[in-house]
């Protein structure tokens, strides 16, 4: 069982998305593109139901953002919402192409589009064959092989093309050729003929690419009632790639959306290359930016979304949430490496086996960081002094922000000074001011005076600042705190940001587990010169 009482783990192992995967979509961000993108979806589908397709039955939309933004995962959540409105998609990512030329470029649209389509569209084109060759036309009984023989063994022509479905029999190449270029256009023939006969020719340039394209979202509007939608992944600056984008555009494919997922510097890549195409694409019906698709809010949002979709016990409660949340959160900000929908995934999938394996029913601080360093080999906290492990540091983290943490903070500079003490940097004194946290003698004989002061009001702050300094009788008076405030003439401030606080409790920790090894006071020393305790 993994933890939260999943069955399974919910997040997915490989950092390249599947549609299973995609199947879903958290983050604010990637809702509303996807609510977009429906909607386009929707209302060219709306337009077209009833009648013919034409030309100004196209759509255009771009979804641009940096690598890691979830843009595969949406294109891919998209797909799998073709039945809700009434599509057929074809999913292709260009970086997987190469050489990238019009002929591997249909050939991935090909693949890209579900087996399923191509056999139903194999279904109503042979029944579209049948129907003729019911009604007496000859060229037709021809393109299906149905003979006198046929004939007078009782075999009936839907029972032939029924064979023809199965397998059992079938069709003449040559006839079905002579049949359809009676009815259909060049194109429209060999598409025909390839999904009819399983075999798909290669195309030799664009011409024959944007007649192959058209000739799908044609049949797929008039024998399925469905539009088309093309997904193209990775578009960049590739003359090839920009020649077919181009060519659709100018095409106008009726019955048709072009979904272009690029980068921002591929999208720059675009418009070096080719101004008049870069044109276009700024004119697109829906233009789609995921920019904060990977703040922290959306990054927890969607990793949550993961759990409760596969939460089939209710077992994942607000609070459970909420500090599942603080730690994805302090991951973000503290880790330029978590900063994207990837990595994220990628360290709680890892979290998830840990956790598993640990038999634990939630994800806590020290499988987060045996995930990393499983990962991650070598990540630090960056700025930290007495080297403080990532489990501690999420730990730690989240009592900053509390208001008793100035009490820990009081503690930690108490037993910071006892340990230089002992080491023998410093010669502690007793303190006869209460305001001072930390009373000693420096290594100069001048007797020194330490006072912690990180109470959120300022105005308060600057009153016991200006207190202590009166009334602390002391050589140096050094004031520790986490807010900027001017220094008085006969104080020295030094500011204690989250880094150095984090620094000072868990060596607080350390020291009062009675845990501080050897190597742990060289650490502590540059912790307690940062700190003007030396």
């Amino acid at each position: 069982m993994y933890a939260y009482g999943l069955e399974n783990n919910p997040y997915p192992s490989s950092p390249t998305p599947t549609e299973k995967d995609a199947k879903i979509l958290g983050g604010k961000r990637h809702k509303e593109a996807k609510s977009a993108i429906v909607e386009c979806m929707k209302e060219l589908n709306g337009k077209v139901q009833g009648r013919d397709s034409v030309d100004n039955d196209f759509r255009v939309v771009t979804v641009i953002q940096d690598v890691g933004s979830g843009k595969t995962h949406l294109a891919l959540h998209i797909k799998n919402l073709k039945g809700y409105y009434n599509a057929e998609c074809s999913f292709v990512d260009l970086s997987t192409i190469s050489p990238k030329t019009i002929s591997s470029i249909y050939n991935a649209i090909i693949k890209g589009f579900d087996n399923d389509f191509f056999i139903q569209l194999r279904a109503k084109f042979l029944a579209y064959i049948r129907e003729r060759a019911e009604q007496g036309d000859n060229s037709a009984k021809k393109a299906i092989n149905y003979t006198v023989i046929n004939r007078l063994t009782g075999l009936t022509i839907k029972e032939k093309v029924d064979d023809i479905i199965s397998g059992k029999e079938h069709i003449s190449d040559e006839n079905l050729k002579q049949f359809l270029v009676q009815r259909f256009n060049y194109h429209e023939s060999a598409l025909i003929k390839s999904v009819v006969t399983n075999s798909f020719e290669n195309i030799q340039n664009l011409e024959e690419l944007l007649g192959m394209i058209s000739a799908i979202s044609k049949f797929a509007h008039r024998f399925l009632g469905k539009i088309t939608l093309l997904e193209i992944d990775e578009f960049d600056g590739n003359k090839d790639s920009i020649e077919f984008v181009k060519g659709m555009i100018n095409s106008h494919i009726p019955a048709c959306t072009l979904l272009l997922i690029s980068t921002p510097s591929g999208y720059a890549e675009v418009q070096n290359t080719n101004p008049s195409v870069f044109d276009r694409l700024e004119k697109a019906n829906y233009k789609i930016d995921l920019v904060g698709s990977n703040s922290k809010d959306e990054l927890a949002e969607i990793a949550v979304e993961y759990i409760k979709h596969n939460d089939k016990h209710g077992k994942l409660g607000s609070k459970t949430e909420e500090e599942l949340i603080d730690k994805i959160q302090a991951l973000y900000e503290e880790f330029p490496e978590f900063r994207s929908v990837r990595s994220i995934i990628n360290i709680l999938y890892h979290a998830m086996e840990k956790s598993e394996e640990l038999g634990l029913d939630k994800i806590d601080e020290n499988v987060i960081d045996d995930a990393i360093k499983q990962t991650y080999p070598g990540l630090k906290v960056r700025g930290s002094i007495m080297d403080v492990p990532i489990s501690d540091f999420i730990a730690i983290r989240k009592i900053c922000n509390e208001s008793s943490s100035e009490k820990d903070l009081k503690e930690a500079v108490h037993n910071l000074a006892n340990l230089v003490h002992e080491m023998g940097g410093i010669c502690k004194l007793e303190k006869q001011n209460l305001a001072l946290d930390a009373v000693y003698q420096d290594s100069f004989g001048a007797k020194v005076g330490v006072a912690i002061i990180t109470n959120l009001n300022n105005s308060n702050n600057l009153d016991r600042i200006s207190n202590i300094s009166k009334s602390a009788v002391v050589d140096k008076l050094v004031i520790l705190t986490s807010q900027k405030i001017p220094s008085p003439y006969n104080a020295t401030v030094v500011n204690v940001d989250k880094s150095k606080m984090i620094d000072l409790i868990y060596f607080n920790n350390k020291y009062n587990g009675k845990r501080i090894a050897e190597s742990d006071n060289a650490r502590a020393g540059i912790l307690a010169k940062t700190l003007c305790i030396i």
